[in-house]
């Protein structure tokens, strides 16, 4: 019995563990470079090469969505003679008009378990984009030192805007990853434990016993002393 209880154990914990580990990164140095034509550095994110702004991993859906920006949404790859610019990494470009938020949307839907959490992290030299971000629903922060963005709530779709909070002609952000985690396992289904059999002993040790055994005893679920 005892050996039982421990397998079941050890299957739960991997359960959990396999539920809390299940996240899905879009790099976009490694899911775009490969698209990019061999005689530019730059891949606008609502073209046919870019698969008209949508793309899959695992059960992640991510479409990028233009709604009036100040510029064309793009991708950017590394371009050897300006180091300093952000490349390997998306640009997402805020509305024209400053008044309104509007702009550019990401919008990320998962199937299955809902989203809890997202991260937007910010390419690490260059230009990390001026604009501001708004989420349909949830909680969305930003790290002032890295200007990496997080968002935190329970949902199966998230739409994120960027949009102008500065009189720049051109406000953005720029991504290198975007990584989704769903919800974690809130509780423990489908283990089996086999009940202890009616009239049968088990000692502390969980072996079975006879009726002359003496001392602590378990038996239909229940400690008592035999003496």
């Amino acid at each position: 019995m005892i050996k039982t209880l421990r397998y079941a154990f050890v299957a739960a914990l991997m359960m959990v563990a396999g539920a809390v580990n299940a996240q899905t990164t879009f790099n976009f140095k490694n899911l775009m470079d490969e698209l990019v034509p061999a005689s530019r550095d730059v891949l606008w994110l609502s073209s046919k090469q870019a698969n008209n702004g949508v793309f899959t991993a695992d059960d992640v859906t991510m479409k990028f969505v233009e709604n009036e920006p100040s510029s064309t949404m793009r991708y950017y790859k590394y371009d050897a003679k300006n180091d300093k610019k952000a490349t390997g990494c998306i640009w997402i470009y805020g509305g024209k008009n400053m008044t309104t938020p509007q702009g550019s949307d990401i919008v990320i839907s998962k199937s299955g378990k809902k989203i809890t959490k997202i991260t937007f992290t910010a390419p690490v030299v260059g230009s990390k984009g001026a604009g501001d971000f708004k989420a349909s629903v949830g909680t969305l922060t930003m790290d002032k030192k890295t200007r990496d963005w997080t968002w935190t709530g329970e949902a199966d779709e998230v739409t994120f805007t960027v949009y102008r909070k500065t009189t720049e002609s051109n406000v953005c952000l720029c991504f290198s990853d975007i990584t989704v985690n769903p919800s974690s396992t809130t509780g423990i289904n489908g283990v089996a434990v086999d009940n202890a059999k009616n009239g049968v002993r088990y000692n502390l040790a969980g072996q079975r016993v006879n009726e002359s055994y003496k001392g602590v005893v378990i038996e239909n679920g229940k400690k008592m002393i035999v003496k």
